[in-house]
């Protein structure tokens, strides 16, 4: 598999050693810029700096995931989202917040829960199953089998997935057959990385894929040729009304990379923002 730049590199990681998803991701085209949601994979949206027609709308359905959770529990925080056509469960609060970050990543060709399950072995050769959270696939084709815990269980966790690329991640089908390779790297997620920070971010990113407006968008977009190098979010919404179809243009611009933010953590009226 060839790979486009030193981010991809990084998330093969049954190469280059067991390591964290970055999360978010960074954009290598810019190494002075801190880690953003928004620039992931050196991606960048299409020539056109405004969002085409949507996809038509299909049902809707759980993928490839091996199990399907229980939708409630009296001590975890359950439900589900939706990426595409695919069902995406959650079963606590940190899974909400990875998974939908996750939904954000440029060049996410498909994003499963409760998939792969795959085998292992433990210090005295017994096999064992683990079911990963959540596997994602990207548009180049490198997939990858992504673990979510808490910081404290960081240790614990990480000798798990080097057992699990000892074997090969090997995964285990839903007829029972073994199957080699099932992803190209293992990756985990804590809440050390999914912040609640960037899981604002990412709501409003995501919200700005259905709400915004195509009028407002190309206001923006002559607004934003006009600006200096850097300004604050804020400023684009001066002399604008109504500011909540502004507001969300502006996290549309921000989804398509023609913004990005100077700064990581949360993005409100006061963040610096540049054009690309």
């Amino acid at each position: 598999m060839r790979h486009i730049n030193k981010v991809a590199k990084h998330l093969y990681l049954k190469r280059v050693s067991l390591g964290e998803l970055s999360f978010p991701g960074r954009d290598l085209a810019h190494e002075n810029v801190p880690p953003t949601p928004t620039t992931f994979f050196n991606y960048r949206a299409a020539s056109s700096p405004l969002p085409g027609s949507k996809p038509a709308w299909c049902e809707p359905n759980h993928g490839l995931a091996v199990r399907t959770p229980a939708l409630k529990q009296a001590k975890t925080a359950r439900g589900h989202t939706e990426y595409r056509d695919t069902v995406v469960y959650h079963e606590s609060e940190l899974e909400h917040r990875v998974s939908t970050v996750l939904q954000t990543y440029r060049g996410l060709a498909r994003l499963i829960s409760q998939y792969p399950k795959v085998e292992y072995a433990d210090d005295d050769g017994v096999i064992h199953q683990h079911t990963f959270d959540y596997f994602i696939e990207l548009d180049d084709g490198t997939r990858i089998a992504v673990a979510v815990k808490y910081e404290r269980k960081r240790t614990e966790m990480l000798d798990l997935l080097d057992r699990i690329c000892a074997s090969d991640i090997t995964g285990i089908s839903k007829s029972g057959k073994r199957v080699p390779g099932i992803a190209d790297g293992v990756a985990l997620v804590t809440n050390t990385l999914a912040t609640h920070e960037a899981f604002d971010n990412a709501y409003f990113l995501l919200s700005s894929r259905i709400q915004h407006d195509d009028t407002e968008c190309v206001a923006l977009h002559d607004i934003v040729q006009k600006m200096p190098n850097t300004f604050r979010f804020g400023q684009l919404l001066t002399n604008c009304w109504p500011r909540a179809k502004r507001r969300t243009a502006i996290w549309r611009f921000l989804d398509l990379g023609i913004l990005e933010p100077l700064a990581a953590g949360r993005i409100d009226e006061l963040s610096w923002l540049r054009a690309v």
